[in-house]
């Protein structure tokens, strides 16, 4: 017989999902998070979910599974390039200034960090465009920091192996300069080469912690895609820890359907399509 799911066990896979990741769950998401946790359940032969959330939720043994329910419920969707407009405004608008502040404050490296990095597609594309710019400018020198709540999802970043047809977005020159192809065609893989890889550090982050385990101050945070799930009050704390987080002048990249809008005293001003620079 198969494991019910009701009412009160997405009580408290809400509870827990908003209060340690902050992600909202409102009850129209229920079928959701059965259909992801079901077959985990069922994996480790739970008769009821809610034996499952007493062990996983409440007990001293189930402590590790907290984090296959994190990894299970939050979303990973993201692709090379995407929003391609943004990465062209970075190049066009971004990185030179930048550079000039950096060079004149002495600085070692200009620092990115891509927040909700899911499965590294969104780092790579910063360091392939980060990179192409450094063949310009030699002196140019960058960090990128990839981080996600998900353990599993740093793991696939880190190990930079794709299908080919997650490449289909990346111009054909660079997808040729900047990926390896496997030695079966069969099996259609690529890997990141080794030359854009060295850029990339992964680190898991919660951003719902009350500082960010990140010990220099930042040039560009792209954070896309993520505060959409968050509501205005988690958002306004979280873009507050960015701004401090930030150098001034620093941007913050988010997504198309997200906005700054709604929240009180930023200190962030809109300079482009869902691009904001700390202006104090």
């Amino acid at each position: 017989m198969e494991p019910l799911f009701d009412e009160s066990d997405h009580e408290r896979i809400r509870h827990f999902i908003e209060s340690d990741i902050g992600v909202q769950l409102p009850p129209s998401k229920q079928e959701l998070v059965e259909g992801r946790l079901r077959r985990r359940v069922k994996k480790l032969k739970f008769k009821t979910f809610s034996t499952y959330l007493d062990w996983a939720l409440d007990s001293p043994q189930g402590h590790s599974e907290k984090t296959h329910i994190i990894n299970a419920i939050t979303t990973h969707k993201t692709f090379f390039f995407r929003e391609p407009e943004q990465f062209e405004f970075l190049n066009s608008d971004v990185i030179e200034t930048l550079e000039e502040r950096r060079v004149a404050e002495k600085r070692d490296k200009l620092r990115f960090w891509s927040a909700g990095c899911s499965t590294g597609e969104e780092a790579y594309t910063l360091a392939i465009v980060l990179n192409e710019v450094a063949e310009k400018k030699r002196n140019l020198a960058f960090h990128i920091l990839a981080s996600d709540v998900s353990n599993v999802c740093i793991s696939m970043g880190e190990y930079a192996v794709y299908q080919e047809s997650q490449t289909v977005p990346i111009p054909h020159g660079l997808k040729r300069k900047y990926f390896l192809r496997s030695e079966d065609p069969k099996e259609g893989l690529v890997q990141v080469a080794p030359e854009i890889k060295r850029f990339v550090e992964f680190q898991r982050i919660n951003l719902m912690e009350p500082k960010f385990p990140i010990a220099h101050k930042l040039d560009v945070i792209f954070c896309r895609n993520v505060i959409i799930y968050f509501d205005k009050e988690t958002q306004k704390c979280l873009v507050d820890k960015f701004a401090r987080q930030l150098v001034p002048g620093g941007y913050l990249f988010l997504g198309h359907s997200e906005s700054l809008s709604g929240l009180d005293k930023t200190c962030f001003q809109q300079v482009g399509p869902m691009i904001y620079r700390k202006v104090r």
